[in-house]
C-alpha cells in the first residue's frame, strides 16, 4: 500500500512539475524567420501568455512576442498590442480560474496557427454581456497569425462560441456578438 501511495504522490510530482514548466517564458530555440521560431512564438502565446496570472508578466511577454501595430480581426478585442494588454485582464476579472491548455502548434517560416482549449468558470464580473452565476467553460479556439520581424504581427481566430453560449445558458446572442455581426467582415 505505501509503495502505491508513494508511486502516486510521485507521479503528482512529476506531472505538477512539467505542467509548470511548460509554462515558463523561454528564450526562443532558433533565428527568427524559422518554423522552429514561429512555434515558439505560438506557444509562448497560448500556452504561456494567456497563463500567466500577473499582468506585469503578461506585458512583458507581450512586448517581446506582439508588434506594437498588431492587427485584429476578432472585433472583440481591441487593435494593437495594447489591446491585447487592455483585454487579458477582462477574462481573468470574469473567470478567476481561466486556464488555457495548448493542444498543437502549427508553424511555418510566416505563419503560426494552435488550437487551445478554454477552461474556467464565470464567477467574478460578467464576460461578454453574460452575468456570472458559477457556468462552467471548456471550449475549443483556434488562432491564426502572420509573422512579421520575429513578432506576432496579424491574427484572426475561431471559437467554438456555440459551445460556449450553451455553458453560459445564453439564448441567442450576447449583446456584443449582435453588434459585431452588424459590421463588415474585415478578412
Amino acid at each position: 500500500m505505501l509503495k502505491y501511495l508513494f508511486t502516486g504522490a510521485t507521479l503528482a510530482l512529476v506531472l505538477a512539475a512539467s505542467h509548470a514548466t511548460a509554462q515558463e517564458f523561454t528564450d526562443p530555440p532558433a533565428a527568427p524567420g524559422t518554423v522552429a521560431y514561429n512555434t515558439w512564438l505560438g506557444r509562448s502565446f497560448s500556452e504561456v501568455l494567456l497563463n500567466e496570472r500577473s499582468q506585469a508578466k503578461r506585458i512583458e511577454i507581450l512586448n517581446r512576442i506582439v508588434a506594437t501595430d498588431y492587427i485584429q480581426h476578432n472585433p472583440l478585442v481591441p487593435e494593437g498590442r495594447q489591446g491585447l494588454i487592455d483585454f487579458i485582464p477582462v477574462i481573468y476579472q470574469a473567470m478567476p480560474d481561466a486556464r488555457f491548455i495548448l493542444r498543437d502548434v502549427y508553424a511555418t517560416e510566416d505563419r503560426v496557427v494552435t488550437r487551445w482549449t478554454w477552461t474556467g468558470t464565470l464567477t467574478g464580473e460578467g464576460f461578454l454581456g453574460v452575468a456570472p452565476a458559477g457556468q462552467k467553460l471548456e471550449f475549443d479556439v483556434i488562432d491564426t497569425w502572420t509573422v512579421r520581424d520575429g513578432q506576432l504581427y496579424e491574427h484572426w481566430d475561431q471559437f467554438d462560441w456555440p459551445r460556449a453560449f450553451v455553458q453560459l445558458g445564453v439564448q441567442g446572442l450576447p449583446a456584443p456578438f449582435y453588434a459585431v455581426a452588424q459590421q463588415p467582415y474585415d478578412r
